[in-house]
């Protein structure tokens, strides 16, 4: 039995590796084998990614590609073996990140698109959004500064990176939109609680899992 490949996608600070957990717990307890995988979380390019990414000499080409060897080595290893046994595949991040964080940095989508094509489109994306604002505040609350990439490269004066990492982080989320458009997928709010967020996901897997029930469909009058 083929299993079910999930992503759950969004800007800097949408919530996605907190729902990530959240919707594990929640599958698992129901009995369904899950394999959680995440961005930069690769046994190949973990270490390599934590260490350049902030590097201010690495092109944002050079970044794309290692984001993409991350994903060839995940996907190797971990995705397509749980696929191959019928397991759910819970993805912190997948394919239209890599993809949207390329494009905004005036990297070419065809391109892009062509280095990333030996991953399968996932069977559902959960694209979570909050205002950018929001977002940059979730940013700040784990750290006291951000990444200079988070905020849109190069580097602003100190009285204009705010309104330049707003900018950034707002393109950022217009071009998930545009994206995530070709594919099945939900938005989900994420500006309020996250208990709140993490149901609108379990209804929007209704259907989509092993054991979960299809939504009813409306009663004609």
């Amino acid at each position: 039995m083929k299993g079910t490949l999930v992503a759950l996608e969004g800007a800097d600070g949408a919530g996605c590796t907190e729902l990530a957990g959240r919707v594990q717990t929640w599958l698992s307890a129901q009995g369904l084998v899950v394999v959680p995988c995440r961005i930069k979380g690769s046994d190949l390019m973990r270490r390599p990614l934590q260490v350049l990414q902030g590097r201010a000499d690495l092109s944002d080409r050079t970044l794309f590609l290692l984001y993409a060897a991350d994903l060839a080595d995940l996907f190797r290893h971990q995705i397509a073996p749980a696929l191959e046994l019928g397991q759910v595949v819970l993805c912190d991040r997948y394919l239209l990140t890599p993809l949207v964080r390329a494009m905004v940095r005036g990297i070419d989508r065809d391109w892009a698109l062509g280095v990333l094509s030996f991953l399968p489109p996932p069977d559902l994306t959960l694209l979570l959004h909050a205002p950018a604002r929001r977002r940059l505040e979730r940013l700040f609350g784990h750290r006291r500064f951000l990444q200079p990439r988070e905020t849109g490269w190069p580097a602003a004066p100190a009285d204009q990176l705010l309104a330049q990492a707003l900018r950034y982080q707002r393109r950022l989320a217009r071009c998930y939109e545009q994206e995530v458009a070709a594919w099945p997928h939900h938005r989900i709010g994420t500006a309020g609680r996250a208990e709140a967020a993490e149901r609108e996901i379990h209804r929007a897997l209704a259907g989509l899992l092993p054991g979960q029930p299809a939504p009813l469909a409306p009663v004609a009058g």
